[in-house]
This record gives structure tokens, C-alpha cells and sequence, in this order.
């Protein structure tokens, strides 16, 4: 019982700092590639398809306090992509972890795309995208984690920019980090 409520209490106290740092985070862009599919941030409604397609994907939901945290923030904590017909194709979820906060970094949680769009590059563009996105003279930085085992999702991120920086213990992976370039802005 008291690991449980141990259990609720950071899951509390990490959204109530998710929601205050990812207020105005993010640029609001659209883009639509060649092939037609569209990236854009998500939208409160593309919730239920991002939580479909995170068991799909993962074989497990999103922790409760993310799926509120993401009621909220959707639109400055996640990229969609959508294939030529709407429907999601491909989604990342970020957030702040706790051993970066004061850091102005903003950690990449989850990538995933739908087993009949993969192959086609459509993570990488989607990470290049979100990078770009936050790439607004508000943090530093884009931080995310590769399995040591897990070589699509490593050769997706560096392709995406992001650089090996150190090991990871737990979960053991790759960190991996993408500085963003400060703009001038007239």
C-alpha cells in the first residue's frame, strides 16, 4: 500500500512540473511531404489514437498521469504524422524527465509508427520535424534514449541529428542529444 501511494505521489508530482514547463514550448507547424503524409503537432483529439497505438507498438498503455499530462499539453509535448488519407500513421512523445530539469531539455519518450507505414523513413522525418519545432530559442536542447540492442531506433535518432553523448544504466541505452541552434529574431 505505501509503495502504491509512493507510486501516485511521483507520478503527481511529475506532472504538475511537466505541466508547468512545457507551457509555450513549441512552435504550432505543419508540414506535408512528398508522398503526401502530413506532420504536424498533435492535437487533443489524436489522443485516443496515440494511446491505440502505443499499446499496438509497445504491448503496454501510457502511464495515467501521462495520458493527463497530454490531455493538457498535446499540442506542445507530441508530433503526429498522419498518412495521405488522415489517419495516424506515427507519433513522439516528449517530456521533461527529473534529471534534467533546470536544463531546458526536453526528452523524446516515445516514437512509434504504424507497422504498415514503417520502413519508408517516416520516424526520422518525424524527429526532424519535432526538432525543429522546439528549435525556438526556448531550451537548449532535445534529449532521448536508444536501446543498445535496438539499431533502428539508434540509426533513426542519429539521422535525425541527435549524437550519442553517454550510456544510460536504467534503462541501459544510448543518450542521445540534438542542441538547438538559437534563432535571431527581428
Amino acid at each position: 500500500m505505501a509503495e502504491a501511494l509512493e507510486h501516485l505521489r511521483q507520478g503527481i508530482a511529475l506532472f504538475r512540473s511537466n505541466l508547468r514547463m512545457s507551457k509555450g514550448i513549441r512552435r504550432n507547424l505543419t508540414r506535408t511531404d512528398e508522398d503526401g503524409f502530413v506532420y504536424r503537432c498533435g492535437e487533443r483529439k489524436d489522443l485516443k489514437d496515440i494511446e491505440y497505438l502505443q499499446i499496438r507498438i509497445f504491448r503496454k498503455p501510457l502511464l495515467t498521469w501521462m495520458v493527463w499530462l497530454y490531455r493538457w499539453r498535446l499540442p506542445e509535448l507530441s508530433g503526429v504524422v498522419l498518412s495521405p488519407d488522415g489517419k495516424l500513421a506515427g507519433y513522439d512523445l516528449f517530456m521533461f524527465n527529473e534529471a534534467e530539469y533546470g536544463q531546458k531539455i526536453v526528452h523524446e519518450l516515445f516514437v512509434a509508427v504504424a507497422p504498415e507505414f514503417q520502413g519508408r523513413g517516416i520516424s526520422t522525418k518525424l524527429r526532424r520535424f519535432s526538432v525543429e519545432c522546439y528549435d525556438d530559442n526556448v531550451l537548449k536542447g532535445v534529449s532521448t534514449l536508444a536501446g543498445y540492442n535496438d539499431i533502428k531506433a539508434l540509426r533513426s535518432a542519429q539521422k535525425s541529428g541527435f549524437a550519442i553523448t553517454k550510456s544510460s544504466a536504467k534503462p541501459p541505452a544510448y543518450y542521445m542529444f540534438v542542441p538547438l541552434i538559437p534563432r535571431y529574431r527581428p
